[in-house]
């Protein structure tokens, strides 16, 4: 997710590739996969899409884009009091993991599905490590699972299945043989998983608490069965305190040998390369303990007890040479470092005032040292930043805007790890990013993108697909951009091209083609951006991309609501607060007028999402955040709320809307089930809502759609994976088997002229799914 400081990134290449793809549509045959050429449309390039206004709401507790889009995403898991929603997701992951294993040995798939890709736009990576052949390198991805391959590789294969979150460490132990992944499950929570089979399955570490959140987790160099872990829980039941958790078989099992006093987020530290102390930053205070975190003593101060904030790191090369970002308010300020072990520490450079967030990805581990030169110090957040003086100074490795000219030699945006490792015998440096993981062999001063083929990994938040081409798509992603398919024949995994960077959800059009999408950049108000609107234009060869601020809206999702005019292809409805329309009168001007209904009187609540009946246009529907149901019965100029939410409301967050094809007043609603019904249905227009559940694990349901067929059926996008509604059996049944990830599914589109339901996944990429005939 691009941070502040990395907002949308047009590139005029990119642009040109994308035209050169849909230039060549017209000459497409079965399994033929054109190669992009440069073009111009009537000899002159497209005007790239500007950056989003600065402005917007300010927020006190600092943090970035990519926060903010975890709380909203976070923010949609409403539950019950009581009722912990990450544990549920977590056992709903490991049983879709256990239903799809038994789904392929009972003797084959019951649903076909095909990965659409894409396969040379990798999604957020967080750590490489070396396998035990010391050959293979083993990528752990951000949420899509972990993958081996070789540098050079076009093809990287998939070990393991989504764990459930961002990895915050990933340690492999020989002889015998153990996995460990740290998994933060968002802003809070998490687990630490184990597998003793390569990745084949995993199980819960044992000896652990709950976890509220996961900081990081290292391994001895000499005694690699032994690992630890820096995570915080409420030990005494009232207050978060991070801790330390040793295990000595590799991840299978941990034991609790240190606690803090309070609310921090200190910093650990163990060589890399052989046995030693381990070493422990606390508000300022260095502590070493050499008997393997059982006990501390202090060492130096590096800084004011009053610092909450550390990320400790060191050079096995001198005494050895310690680094610590250290801060206050849980963000990196001072870079201090020690040449003698931690006994006295100097001020070496100020983190803040570089128009980055150190805090963010410095905290995902962003800060490495070499461990055979002591002065090679890099950190990261936006840019990965380099210093060879021993932290003094530091120099950009490049800026994240290079990337779009040279995708294979300059770092994406985003940086969410840096780790030194021995490879093939020589220190080899990997920075794990938003847009996959680059190898150096000298230390930083060039890179090489050794995922952006064959490592299907994207984070979708929507698409939307041609109904006439099924290799012809729009897809919305985290921080991988716009992103138009590349088509070519049959039913292969596809390659996208970026129109333009940066997130982006939210894709609506009034007719099955791509002549005029819609598209959201997310709004921001930790990070001071406000979204906009993006209009996605084709006609023939000739593309166009037009951009508009949305409107003043005083409350909104992250991503504000969208549904295009089903009457007009050239208007939209956004909402928040309110509903905005917005209609583009060409040449990207654009025309808006607000709806009077206010859907926020408590300054809380905004629409999440929108519905106009397909059979009849005056019939509206709109969900809230908060889970009010409302309906319209002329066109959205007056609205009733439902008497079903309009007195005690279930503790859920509305999402998603479905309205019958041929029936204007039967509708379906999705939304956060824990504690109350993940989907809803009218039958009388809006006025009464009763569940529609049975079969559905307590998930949350992010997307709703039928396919389109003479009989209908209705899917559902979900938290636990896609499901499909059996009329006959009048329960939900998941589609998982035949290949397709567990994990977190966040949108759907039926496509019925050519036989498809399409899902876009936040983990691996767009899968589509082939209907049964019978």
């Amino acid at each position: 997710m691009a941070t502040d400081s990395s907002r949308p990134r047009p590139g005029y290449s990119i642009l040109r590739s994308a035209l050169a793809a849909m230039a060549l549509l017209l000459t497409l045959t079965a399994g033929s996969a054109p190669r992009p050429r440069e073009i111009l449309v009537h000899g002159q390039r497209l005007p790239a899409p500007g950056l989003p206004p600065a402005g917007g709401g300010g927020d006190e507790s600092g943090g970035s884009e990519r926060e903010s889009l975890i709380r909203w995403i976070e923010s949609r898991h409403r539950a019950a009091p009581g009722v912990d929603w990450r544990a549920i997701e977590a056992r709903n992951l490991q049983a879709s993991l256990a239903y799809a294993a038994a789904v392929e040995k009972a003797g084959g798939a019951r649903s076909v599905w095909h990965e659409r890709g894409p396969v040379n736009q990798t999604g957020a990576t967080a750590f490489t490590t070396v396998a035990p052949d010391g050959k293979t390198l083993l990528v752990a991805t951000s949420q899509g699972g972990i993958f081996s391959g070789v540098p050079g590789t076009s093809s990287w294969r998939r070990l393991t299945d989504n764990l459930g979150g961002y990895i915050r460490g990933f340690t492999v132990s020989p002889r015998p043989e153990v996995w460990a992944a740290a998994v933060s499950s968002g802003l809070h929570g998490g687990q630490v998983y184990a597998s003793r089979n390569r990745g084949a399955s995993w199980a819960p570490a044992r000896g652990l608490p709950p976890l509220y959140s996961v900081y990081e987790m290292i391994q001895d160099g000499g005694h690699p069965q032994t690992v630890y872990l820096l995570a915080v829980s409420y030990l005494d039941g009232r207050n978060a305190v991070p801790f330390i958790a040793r295990s000595q078989d590799g991840g299978l099992s941990f034991s609790l040998v240190y606690a803090g006093a309070d609310f921090e987020r200190p910093g650990i530290w163990t060589s890399r390369t052989s046995s030693g102390p381990l070493y422990l930053m606390s508000h300022g205070q260095l502590l070493i303990s050499t008997n393997q975190g059982s006990s501390f003593s202090p060492l130096g101060r590096a800084a004011s007890e009053a610092t909450n904030f550390a990320v400790l790191r060191g050079s096995e090369a001198g005494a050895p040479t310690l680094y610590a970002a250290l801060g206050t308010k849980l963000a990196a300020e001072t870079l201090y470092a020690s040449e003698d072990g931690g006994g006295t520490w100097q001020s070496r450079f100020q983190l803040t005032g570089t128009s980055y967030y150190a805090f963010d990805a410095l905290y995902r581990g962003g800060l490495a040292v070499s461990r055979q030169d002591p002065n090679l110090v890099l950190f990261g957040n936006a840019n990965a930043f380099r210093s060879t003086d021993g932290g003094r100074s530091f120099q950009p490795i490049n800026d994240w805007s290079n990337y779009y000219d040279d995708p294979a030699g300059k770092l994406h945006a985003d940086i969410n790890g840096i780790h030194f490792v021995t490879y093939r015998g020589q220190e080899t440096l990997f920075l794990s990013t938003d847009g996959g993981t680059y190898l150096s062999t000298d230390g930083g001063l060039t890179v090489r993108n050794i995922t952006q083929f064959g490592l299907p990994v994207a984070q979708i938040y929507s698409t939307w697909s041609s109904a006439s081409n099924p290799g012809l798509l729009l897809a919305g992603t985290q921080d991988q951009g716009l992103q138009l398919s590349i088509p070519s024949g049959g039913t292969a995994a596809l390659g996208n091209t970026q129109l333009i960077s940066g997130d982006y959800s939210g894709l609506t059009s009034a007719s099955r083609d791509l002549t005029n999408v819609f598209a959201l950049y997310p709004t921001s108000t930790a990070a001071n951006v406000k979204g906009f609107l993006l209009l996605f234009t084709l006609e023939g060869s000739e593309l166009q991309v037009f951009e508009a601020p949305l409107p003043a809206m005083s409350r909104s999702g992250a991503f504000a609501a969208s549904l295009a005019d089903p009457d007009d292809p050239s208007t939209v409805y956004v909402a928040g607060d309110h509903i905005w329309k917005m209609t583009h009168r060409g040449n990207g001007n654009f025309s808006q007028s607000q709806l009077p209904q206010n859907f926020s009187p408590d300054q809380i609540d905004y629409v999440s999402a929108l519905a106009i009946a397909p059979a009849d246009h005056d019939v509206w529907y709109a969900a809230t955040f908060e889970g009010h149901l409302w309906y319209s019965r002329d066109h959205g100029a007056t609205w009733t709320e439902s008497d079903t939410t309009r007195g005690q409301l279930f503790y859920s967050s509305s999402g998603t809307l479905a309205v019958a094809a041929g029936d204007p007043f039967t509708c379906y609603v999705g939304g956060s089930g824990y504690g109350s019904p993940p989907v809803l249905v009218t039958r009388d227009g809006g006025a009464t809502w009763s569940e529609w559940s049975n079969g559905l694990p307590s998930t949350v349901v992010w997307g709703l759609a039928f396919d389109g067929s003479a009989a209908p059926a209705l899917y559902a996008a979900t938290e636990a994976g896609p499901y499909v509604f059996d009329a006959r059996a009048r329960a939900w049944k998941s589609l998982l088997g035949g290949g397709a990830p567990a994990g977190r599914y966040f949108s759907v589109e039926g496509l019925p002229s050519l036989h498809l339901v399409r899902f876009g996944t936040f983990s691996r990429g767009v899968w589509d799914y082939v209907p049964s005939t019978r």
